[in-house]
């Protein structure tokens, strides 16, 4: 297993709606907004910000809506 920090985007259901991987790049200005351990895996889910959102919105090719409470920020593990 690998783990990869992403952007998870949920429906009106609570379901996975789509999910985007975060490059290794983005984990230095996310620390100053969610807790990420020292190897660079975000802790924790964390609900979408404006602040975070500035900085994942150029890895999701869809439009973030922070208000809509449906987009948050984490780490996943995944088949290597």
């Amino acid at each position: 297993m690998v783990v990869v920090n992403v952007v998870e985007k949920f429906g009106v259901d609570d379901l996975l709606e789509r999910s985007w991987d975060l490059p290794a790049e983005v984990i230095e200005p996310l620390r100053a907004q969610v807790e990420v351990t020292p190897d660079g895996w975000v802790v924790d889910m964390w609900p979408m910000t404006a602040q975070l959102a500035a900085v994942v919105q150029p890895w999701v090719d869809e439009s973030i809506v922070v208000e809509s409470g449906f987009w948050f920020v984490g780490s996943a593990q995944v088949a290597a």
